[in-house]
């Protein structure tokens, strides 16, 4: 056993050492995010989950209420500016279709104290026969992924969208076409 003077041996010591090796780890290994970063992160993923949420359920003025006034949106190859544009194009959506966006993978490609750009992807499951449906229905695929990419301001005390892209990745094929076999 060594001793190091004043009583006190390395037997002794190993907790110090110990505790400040885990010390040393944690501290390299830190979240890349600070707590304004975090919390922006979560204030603009619930917004966006907002928005999508209530372009599923047709409440199309409480989504334009989630955009800056000049706020836009490029929505299926058409820029819709400011929420007069934006609730035109929403009017001409089917009332019969029921749909659902899926928000995942969220993060912030930018964060400033009054502005944040969120990027996260978007599926889209779709289903219109024609006629309204009550109860659960079946689709046998996703309609859409898309890339999301919103820019987000901090104005009146709340984040509002000032900019959002929608960019698609991956169309479905439709149900009524046949997949080919892959030889063996």
């Amino acid at each position: 056993m060594v001793t190091l003077g004043l009583s006190i041996t390395s037997r002794h010591l190993w907790p110090v050492f110990f505790f400040l090796g885990r010390f040393i780890l944690q501290s390299r290994l830190r979240h890349p995010l600070s707590i304004s970063q975090a919390s922006t992160l979560s204030a603009s993923t619930q917004l966006i989950h907002q928005l999508f949420y209530f372009l599923d359920e047709a409440n199309y003025p409480q989504l334009v209420g989630l955009f800056m006034p000049q706020g836009t949106w490029k929505r299926q190859g058409e820029l819709l500016t400011g929420h007069a544009q934006i609730l035109q194009a929403l009017a001409k959506r089917p009332t019969t279709q029921r749909i659902r966006h899926v928000i995942s993978n969220a993060f912030l490609a930018a964060s400033e104290p009054a502005s944040a750009t969120l990027t996260a992807y978007m599926t889209a499951y779709r289903f219109d026969n024609g006629s309204h449906q009550t109860g659960s229905v079946t689709i046998s695929r996703p309609f859409r992924l898309s890339v999301v990419h919103a820019k987000l301001e901090f104005s009146d005390g709340r984040w509002r969208v000032a900019d959002l892209d929608l960019v698609p990745e991956f169309e479905f094929a439709a149900d009524s076409a046949p997949v080919a076999a892959s030889p063996p």
